[in-house]
């Protein structure tokens, strides 16, 4: 199968980006595999490399390399053991941390986590799921005794992929890892997104230099505690966590009673309706978290993800304390860090407040972004004084 791209269409797979969109294709020419490797070419009849083809997705070609080499498991084998090698050189000591972050790793529509000897994967690729099999043998040599598979997802339906979830290997889906000090009980199955945000490890340690004893901590949209636990660990003993997930609240405290943390105060509860709660009393902190959600998965809905960031930023900043502090994320990657910023400045404008910013933070290491490619890049985050 080939694919013979339009005039001058090549410009940015050249450059690194990682797609081709099916406007962007003259012809294909062969037998068309769904989901089978292809031979890309210029409009010119050069040869550009390899890569997966769906014809039913706008994301027609998910490109693997720029070589002849064969595209099978030996390919996949050395492109994981590869990405594996480059977080282990940083943090030879870790044993919970994303294994392959698809394209960014130039693994396409390939999510690996791995919490001890159990992994968790997804795939977002037609392509990529003929080689699920060959990714799971690829684990077990890793030593995974334990794989999960985290398919329940939209972008599977894209693809022309069923959603799906359970256990490939193994039948243990929860795990009992220590990140950064702190135990964490994770279900591999019902955990968020692959079971936990490793995206946050190294933005939650952080909280424990701004934090003392006295302090009083407010984590919204905890999750299964990250922020709140890490406070705790700073010796902070007024730690409240909210969340709309009663899985999640659940899994926090438990969590907190693994690692004896008696102090954090853990709520089912949605973030909104909590602010009208305290709006209606004196309460004050010295540090919040916000930590929501995506709010918008498409350009057509960012006016009202600028919305819900604005009112969310600026109700927080109305609870602290004068010279306090706010870490806010966002985890859109159609918010651009100049319109978070914007939206940051709104809501300190709203709440009378003045804001500086003084550390900015993406994703930890193990989730590589591509500069070339800007749809991996998805989180931001500020740590502010609010005045």
């Amino acid at each position: 199968m080939k694919i013979f791209l339009k005039k001058n269409e090549e410009r940015r797979l050249k450059i690194g980006h990682q797609w081709i969109f099916s406007n962007e294709i003259e012809n294909v020419e062969g037998e068309i595999i769904d989901g089978g490797v292809a031979e890309l070419y210029s409009n010119r009849n050069a040869f550009l490399g390899k890569g997966f083809y769906n014809k039913h997705s706008l994301i027609a070609v998910r490109f693997l390399t720029g070589g002849e080499e064969n595209i099978d498991r030996e390919f996949f084998k050395k492109r994981i053991k590869t990405a594996e090698q480059r977080r282990l050189k940083i943090f030879p000591e870790r044993k919970s941390f994303r294994l392959c972050n698809s394209e960014s790793d130039f693994l396409p529509g390939l999510i690996i986590d791995r919490y001890g000897d159990k992994y968790s994967l997804q795939i977002f690729s037609k392509g990529m799921e003929s080689f699920k099999d060959d990714v799971c043998e690829i684990l077990k040599e890793l030593g995974a005794v334990s794989i999960a598979e985290k398919n329940d997802n939209e972008l599977r339906t894209l693809e022309g992929l069923d959603k799906k979830e359970g256990m490939l290997f193994g039948t243990e889906s929860s795990a009992e890892v220590e990140i950064d000090s702190i135990k964490y009980n994770i279900d591999l199955l019902k955990g968020q997104k692959t079971g936990f945000y490793l995206d946050q490890a190294f933005n939650r340690m952080k909280i424990r230099n701004y934090v003392s004893e006295n302090s009083r901590v407010l984590d919204l949209f905890c999750n299964e505690g990250g922020f709140s636990l890490n406070a705790a660990y700073a010796g902070c003993r007024d730690v409240t966590g909210i969340d709309s997930s009663e899985h999640s609240i659940l899994s926090a405290e438990k969590n907190a009673a693994s690692n004896g943390f008696g102090s954090i105060k853990f709520e089912c509860c949605d973030v909104f309706d909590y602010f009208d709660r305290v709006f209606q009393t004196k309460d004050k902190f010295n540090l919040i978290v916000l930590d929501p959600p995506s709010f918008t998965k498409s350009r057509k809905n960012v006016p009202s993800a600028v919305k819900g960031y604005t009112e969310l930023n600026y109700k927080a900043m109305k609870l602290l304390h004068r010279n306090s502090y706010l870490f806010t994320y966002s985890c859109s990657h159609h918010i651009s860090e100049k319109q978070f910023e914007e939206i940051l400045v709104k809501a300190g404008d709203l709440s009378g407040r003045r804001i500086q910013i003084i550390d900015f933070a993406n994703c930890s290491y193990d989730h590589p972004l591509l500069p070339q490619m800007p749809e991996t890049k998805y989180l931001k985050g500020y740590i502010l004084t609010v005045n």
